[in-house]
């Protein structure tokens, strides 16, 4: 459903709906996201960091994985929504204050604040954000065994959460009919974000 700006929305009903009834979760979209996760991750420490080399296998995946054209394409949808993130300086200084070890349970209610009131694209990429931020920190700060969790975490909440919505767009591929108004959609990610790492700051 979308709302007055466009924006793809998903009432609660909806939101709980992706982990079971008839949204049977399609396990080719956490596959397939896992892939998009690592590439996307990768991309951004290349961007951020050109001397740290990171493979998707130091991110739990196989070496050849990120070169098929498709998930390629993908990645490179994602990085132009995330654009906009990186140019909220707001957003930057909020989410250092989330620590590279933290516990799932803070990783989760973070997450699920992103997409308390609804679904986008734009909330998808700031769920990559969270990651990417955290994975970089645990591979400067050497927490290496973090990494694979925080990925997990990610792929956890995609199941239970959004999965349903993604098939629903189409698979991963659904985003190449978001550029039109990626802008729009990662202005509200990103408002989204602050607003879920405040509510982090103030509960923990």
């Amino acid at each position: 459903m979308a709302d007055a700006h466009g924006n793809d929305r998903t009432d609660e009903r909806e939101l709980q709906g992706a982990t079971g009834g008839e949204d049977v979760i399609d396990d080719r979209i956490i596959e397939e996201g896992a892939i998009v996760l690592r590439g996307y991750v990768i991309e951004r420490i290349n961007t951020a960091d050109p001397a740290m080399h990171v493979s998707p296998m130091d991110l739990g995946g196989t070496a050849n994985e990120a070169d098929d054209p498709h998930f390629k394409e993908v990645v490179d949808q994602l990085l132009k929504i995330a654009e906009e993130l990186n140019r909220n300086a707001e957003l930057q200084h909020l989410i250092n204050t989330v620590q590279a070890n933290c516990a799932q349970e803070v990783f989760m209610t973070v997450a699920k604040s992103i997409f308390s009131d609804g679904i986008n694209w734009g909330r998808v990429v700031a769920l990559f954000h969270l990651a990417y931020q955290l994975i970089y920190k645990a591979l400067t700060q050497n927490h290496f065994e973090i990494i694979k969790n925080i990925i997990s975490w990610v792929l956890q909440f995609i199941r239970e959460h959004i999965s349903a919505w993604i098939r629903q767009q189409g698979g991963w591929a659904g985003v190449m009919h978001s550029v039109s108004r990626w802008r729009t959609v990662s202005i509200v990610a990103a408002v989204a974000f602050i607003t879920a790492v405040v509510y982090w700051r103030r509960t923990r």
